[in-house]
């Protein structure tokens, strides 16, 4: 655990010492505000974060791809991925390390769009229950997309191919969770396919969980979709450490 820590210390360490974290933190917090915003607010009537997290996967979309794509990429082109590998740390621990940073710095993007509810709050009554259960349905929707795009950076040392791969991926996967599409597509495949089709995206069970409905079986789904990519990610950097 010492060691996981050190490793998420110093990720993250890095990612506040960087100008291009904030760089991406404020365009994805203003786009995601500027949109999320296109409210109108009438004194004492029912007030509703529902934009916010309508938009927030979409936007995640197409953000993560451009902060994934350095987290080993760039470690490999600088060279300090071999410099990681003989740290006394197991490539689990390298992993996992870095996953939970890039997650925490994240997280912080997404605690400070709360003041657009609070906003909300201010001019009419706010039902927090939903707004709760959609900021968990977040972190746990922005790890599954974070899973994915460290696995695809593992792979290159290119961060271009890695972000062009990751947002392809990531697009395939939103898609096949959309209602809309998936409402589509029943009308020309069967419904079970289409059920097992949907049931592999991550958009599926964040809307699941942001209704507020908290089923012990989208938390299993979440650590199981991020530990699949993470442990993929971790067999890749093995393959690589045993090539020397």
């Amino acid at each position: 655990m010492h060691e996981v820590l050190v490793v998420f210390r110093r990720e993250l360490k890095s990612y506040f010492l960087s100008p291009i974290a904030y760089v991406f933190g404020v365009l994805m917090l203003s786009m995601l505000l500027y949109y999320a915003a296109d409210v109108t607010l009438v004194d004492g009537s029912q007030a509703s974060a529902e934009n916010l997290f309508r938009l927030l996967p979409s936007i995640l979309l197409y953000f993560l791809p451009g902060l994934t794509m350095r987290l080993w990429a760039e470690e490999r082109k600088l060279g300090t991925l071999e410099l990681l590998m003989t740290f006394p740390v197991t490539i689990g621990q390298l992993v996992l390390g870095k996953f939970s940073a890039s997650l925490v710095y994240l997280g912080c993007v997404l605690l400070l769009t709360l003041g657009l509810p609070l906003t909300l709050a201010a001019y009419g009554p706010l039902d927090w229950t939903p707004v709760l259960a959609s900021y968990l349905a977040s972190v746990l929707f922005t790890g599954s997309f974070l899973a994915v795009g460290m696995f695809w950076s593992s792979l290159t040392r290119d961060q271009i191919v890695a972000m062009l791969l990751s947002l392809v991926s990531l697009f395939v996967l939103y898609n096949i969770g959309d209602p809309a599409k998936v409402e589509a597509a029943a009308d020309w495949l069967p419904w079970w396919l289409v059920d097992v089709i949907s049931a592999i995206s991550p958009y599926r069970y964040f809307q699941s969980v942001a209704r507020g409905v908290l089923d012990t079986r989208d938390f299993v789904y979440f650590a199981c979709f991020c530990g699949l990519f993470l442990y993929a990610n971790a067999l890749v950097l093995h393959g690589r450490r045993q090539k020397g």
